[in-house]
């Protein structure tokens, strides 16, 4: 067992690797869903695929539409003079129309390709500028824009207002006067820029930090507690199992607010629920995965205890990593690569902590090889289970011991009053040096012992002749 005081240091750096793998799934979480390009398009797809969210897009788009195009003139210029004062009214009555063509359009796949393709252009030019890339901030202004325009344009065509949107597109452009940026939404200004950057720099440098930090404290927390290195694998683990399921009870508490502050009507509740749901289902995806390691961490701390099956295990693996080593690290490394080619890291940070990850594994399998030849040099494939029926009867006749011991301490009435007197003497002299017992109380008792034993011994061998 290690020294008292490492005791204390690896509990506590424990306790500190298990809070920064909370930390570091919120700052993973970040890191990838807003500075990933891929993860954000893909996001931002799936947002647009649900039917509420993609319903209020749509009213947005035909709310551009109508107050950048005249539609009632339009309409009255083709009617016939005797239906031109009816040009309003079936203006209206278009807009309606134009809206459930607008839901329907925005669940087509071409639509929603448009979507994306928005998306990825925006997302990498914000990225660019955040990275200080002066050509982007000199062609956009330092504006980033989410453009909309094609899309609009779509649903212009579905309804066949396409050619007038395109005039009032080209002629805004040409005079400066296109209404509040015709189908564009502002992602970032220039004022917001620097802000952006300094966030940017702390949310991937916290990244690193924490999601390293935290396999770094347990690595130190496990080479200090020599002798039950197991111990702080399996507090780790459970650590891991804790900070999961904290993200993700934190993200349920979090959705009320969020959705509280985004929906300002009873309509708009609904829709940023979903975006709620979708935005943060790569952080509930992160929380999992990281149960799944705490739960792997568990398991490999059983296979390092005492406990009778983990015994076992260890005399089963034995001859394997005596006589063939070869075999069972080809089995660790076919493992490992099928782990990473269905789970492929995402950018460099997730490739460092695979690399960490699978070196750290390489090394538990490294000290169960030790291990298990040393505890059983001579073992041949079969003895654990002679071993294993062996421990159990060992278990069995221990708990046997242990049943017969308390029987007879609660058989008193074969003792002879002296011995009971002396042993419930000293019991109750141990009860008042942990502090149970006063000293008032420890002299009652031990005056009641007494006298309980006078009366014993009067009743065995009969009053006393006078």
């Amino acid at each position: 067992m290690a020294d008292a005081p490492h005791r204390i240091k690896v509990r506590v750096l424990v306790i500190l690797a298990s809070f920064l793998a909370f930390l570091a799934i919120f700052t993973g979480w970040v890191d990838r869903q807003v500075l990933d390009t891929d993860e954000w398009v893909d996001t931002s797809g799936r947002l647009l695929e649900d039917e509420e969210i993609s319903d209020a897009v749509a009213i947005y788009s035909v709310d551009q539409l109508y107050a950048n195009v005249a539609v009632a003139g339009s309409l009255k210029k083709r009617l016939p003079d005797d239906l031109q004062p009816v040009s309003g009214p079936v203006s209206a009555g278009i807009r309606e129309f134009a809206t459930r063509a607008a839901q329907q359009a925005l669940q087509s796949t071409r639509v929603q390709g448009l979507w994306k393709d928005a998306n990825r252009v925006a997302h990498t030019q914000l990225i660019a500028i955040l990275n200080g890339d002066n050509e982007a901030v000199a062609t956009e202004s330092g504006r980033v824009v989410l453009d909309l325009r094609p899309i609009v344009l779509q649903l212009a065509d579905r309804i066949g207002l396409r050619k007038q949107a395109q005039t009032a597109l080209a002629k805004g452009e040409e005079t400066g006067r296109l209404k509040q940026g015709f189908g564009q939404l502002e992602v970032a200004d220039a004022e917001q820029l620097q802000t952006a950057r300094t966030i940017t720099r702390i949310v991937e440098g916290l990244a690193w930090l924490f999601s390293i930090g935290t396999l770094a404290l347990f690595a130190l927390a496990a080479y200090l507690a020599k002798g039950w290195r197991w111990v702080v694998v399996l507090g780790y683990g459970l650590g891991l199992v804790a900070a999961g399921l904290a993200a993700i009870a934190l993200r349920g508490a979090a959705k009320g607010l969020v959705v509280d502050e985004l929906a300002q009507t009873e309509a708009a509740r609904v829709p940023a629920e979903h975006a709620w749901e979708i935005s943060t289902s790569l952080l509930h995806s992160i929380a999992t995965s990281v149960i799944v390691f705490g739960v792997l961490f568990a398991i490999a701390s059983f296979l390092a205890s005492p406990a009778n099956g983990a015994v076992s295990i260890r005399q089963a693996l034995a001859p394997t990593f005596r006589e063939r080593p070869g075999v069972a690290w080809s089995a660790f490394a076919a493992v490992a690569l099928i782990a990473v080619i269905i789970w492929p890291p995402d950018g460099t940070r997730e490739a460092v902590l695979t690399l960490i990850l699978i070196a750290l594994a390489a090394t538990g399998v490294g000290a169960l090889s030790r291990r298990s030849r040393h505890e059983f040099p001579r073992a041949k494939r079969g003895d654990w289970l002679l071993g294993m029926r062996q421990r159990a009867q060992r278990a069995g006749a221990e708990a046997g011991r242990r049943i017969g011991s308390a029987i007879r301490e609660l058989a008193d009435d074969d003792r002879h009053p002296d011995d009971a007197k002396l042993d419930r003497l000293e019991r109750l002299g141990q009860l008042k040096d942990k502090g149970v017992l006063t000293a008032a109380e420890f002299k009652a008792e031990k005056k009641r012992i007494l006298e309980d034993v006078a009366v014993e011994k009067e009743v065995s061998t009969g009053p006393a002749k006078g």
